[in-house]
């Protein structure tokens, strides 16, 4: 059990949005932003943030993107434009006084390195982490998505069919695990959503990005990193896998494939995800990867 206390802290956003964010470990260790996906928040990390060897090693940051578990819900387009989250990420990182944090990030939450490398300075990351990850929405999301989730979606944007949206949700949970018959139900309602309503799904799953400034900073040197499940039921199958579309852009890229582990990789071998983090973070943290 770790002894290292957190540091929640209730931010504001440049629109005024609350930001709900935490740190664990020693700010004198490099420093790791750590996201969720897609309708969860950053407690679904609490176990792993209680692992010594990764305190030790790394100062670990989460927050809740907006309109997801503890930070705010508005309900409006403008409020779900990229640069939102891009002063999302840097409140944060203002707040906790981050240097050049590595961006770690599951799912959907990947897509926030998309926002800051849009709308942010040059090296403002000094690396970043798929955790079974998409780099945005749109067109390139369809392309990354396995068939069956791809089929269970549009339950999750259903306003007025409670139904279509309870199947569909129990859908997207059973699909994070290799074998959810072995998961136990508890972890399961964990996971099944944070008060994420279908309106906020569809604005997140719909707001515009750009990816070319991400390729443009991947052409210049910063460091990508795939960690990717062979049993992923949320990404396995579909048309093109993330490491198709991203490795061509990034000239310091490594994807990791683990064997048959699925879609909640940090809850299915969380001992491979510290290493993982730990030598990365380590290898990149702090630097500017254009002078690298």
């Amino acid at each position: 059990m770790s002894s290292f206390q957190t540091d929640t802290r209730v931010l504001y956003s440049s629109d005024g949005t609350i930001i709900y964010a935490e740190a664990t470990g020693s700010p004198h260790c490099p420093h790791l932003v750590l996201l969720a996906g897609l309708s969860l928040s950053g407690c679904i990390y609490d176990d792993l943030c209680l692992d010594r060897q990764l305190l030790e090693k790394l100062y670990i940051v989460r927050y809740d993107v907006r309109g997801h578990g503890r930070s705010g819900k508005p309900t409006t387009e403008e409020a779900y434009q990229s640069k939102r989250f891009a002063d999302d990420f840097k409140t944060v990182i203002d707040a906790f006084k981050l240097e050049r944090p590595v961006l770690a990030a599951w799912s959907m939450g990947a897509a926030v390195a998309t926002d800051v490398a849009a709308h942010l300075p040059p090296a403002t990351l000094s690396g970043v982490v798929y955790l079974a990850g998409v780099p945005c929405t749109g067109d390139l999301l369809g392309e990354l998505v396995a068939p069956e989730l791809a089929a269970a979606l549009p339950g999750l944007l259903a306003k007025d069919d409670v139904v279509s949206f309870q199947t569909s949700a129990a859908i997207f949970t059973e699909k994070l695990f290799a074998q959810p018959n072995t998961v136990p139900y508890k972890v399961k309602a964990l996971y099944l959503g944070h008060s994420l309503t279908p309106e906020i799904m569809a604005l997140s799953l719909n707001r515009p990005m750009d990816i070319q400034p991400l390729r443009e900073a991947g052409k210049d040197g910063l460091p990508l990193l795939i960690i990717q499940g062979t049993a992923d039921g949320h990404r396995v199958g579909g048309p093109k896998t993330v490491e198709e579309v991203m490795k061509p852009h990034f000239e310091n890229f490594e994807c990791v494939w683990l064997e048959g582990r699925g879609h909640a990789l940090h809850y299915e071998c969380p001992g491979d995800i510290v290493r993982l983090l730990i030598e990365f973070t380590d290898r990149f943290g702090g630097k500017d990867y254009r002078t690298a």
